[in-house]
Parts: C-alpha cells; structure tokens; sequence
C-alpha cells in the first residue's frame, strides 16, 4: 500500500473511532444517570423520532439509498486497499532510441534474490520493485546467527547493486536493503 493510502486510513480511522467513542461515553453517562434519573429511564429516541419513519412514506427510500451509498463507498475503501505501489515492469527505453525495452519485474526480482541467497550467511532474501515516492528496489536480507554483516553489506553494496544498476542501465538507480541478523536455519522464514 502505498504511503497516501495509509495516512488516509489512519486519519479515517481514528476520526470514526474518536466519533463512536464519544457515543458510546454519552449512552453511558446517560445510562449511569449523569444527566439526571429522568433521563436514564427514558427512550434513547423521542417519541417523534420513532414514529417518523411510520408518518413518512419516503423514509425507507431515504434510508435505502443512504445503505447503498455507504456500500459503495466501502467497495471504494476496499478497492483503494488493494492497490499496491510494487511495479510490475521496468521500462528501459530510453530517450534516443527507437522501439521499447520493457523488463518485468520478476525477472529482475528474482535474478537478485537467487544472487543474494548465494552469498555466505544468508537464509533468505526477498526483492520488490517500488513506485512510491520514488522507483526503487527494496531488497530484505534474512542473515544467519554466524554471518559477518559487514561482510555481506560489502558485498550486497559492490555487487548486487552494481548487478542490478548495470542489468537496467541505470548508474544511480536507488536500492534499498535491510538486513535482518541473527536469524536461525531452523526457524520458518518469511
């Protein structure tokens, strides 16, 4: 997901959550009698309110419409939830030549994890093309209890990312790497 998605989850989230939160601690607080005994003995809806929708033949057409919205709005969320900022392919192309040069991102993924796993001390590894903010590769790095991690920073550093800058012709091509130490060959990796 990417970072926009998330920071407007959270805002809604914790707006709905401030909001039912706050109903909740009125109904108790009228419930517990802190507006007075009246009022704790009393229908939460005026007598009004409850016959509205009896008097009011366009009431459920109202209410019926409002659900509809709602559910669309909710397939919208969840639509939005599913969009990821991975890329699937790299275009290559670049501006002063003819045709098009794509390279999937699988492919590239992949070859890096093979070469990774490769490396003395490493479990496992795991590579993604990125899109936000900006076009990266974000390699992590499951280490061993033994492995030398300034060995392996070396080499992930002088190699793989040199490897993966030369396979798309790109010299600053941004790589990010997170090494995990302290791993087990026993325990189930991710």
């Amino acid at each position: 997901m990417s970072r926009r998605v998330n920071g407007a989850n959270r805002a809604v989230l914790a707006l709905l959550g401030l909001l039912l939160t706050a109903a909740g601690g009125l109904g108790l607080a009228i419930g517990f009698g802190a507006f007075g005994a009246a009022r704790s003995d009393a229908p939460v809806l005026p007598t009004r309110l409850r016959t509205f929708a009896a008097d009011t033949p366009w009431f459920w057409w109202a209410v019926a419409a409002a659900c509809v919205l709602l559910a669309l709005l909710a397939l919208r969320w969840l639509l939005v939830q599913m969009r990821v900022d991975r890329v699937q392919r790299l275009d290559l192309t670049s501006n002063d030549q003819d045709g098009l040069t794509v390279l999937h991102a699988g492919a590239l993924t992949d070859a890096v994890e093979d070469e990774v796993r490769g490396l003395r001390g490493v479990l496992d590894a795991s590579a993604h093309l990125r899109s936000e903010p900006s076009r990266r590769l974000v390699l992590g790095v499951n280490l061993a209890d033994y492995a030398d991690i300034a060995d392996v920073r070396r080499l992930l550093e002088q190699q793989t990312v040199s490897h993966i800058r030369q396979a798309i012709d790109e010299p600053g091509f941004p790589v990010d790497i997170e090494l995990r130490p302290g791993q087990h060959a026993g325990r189930g990796l991710r």
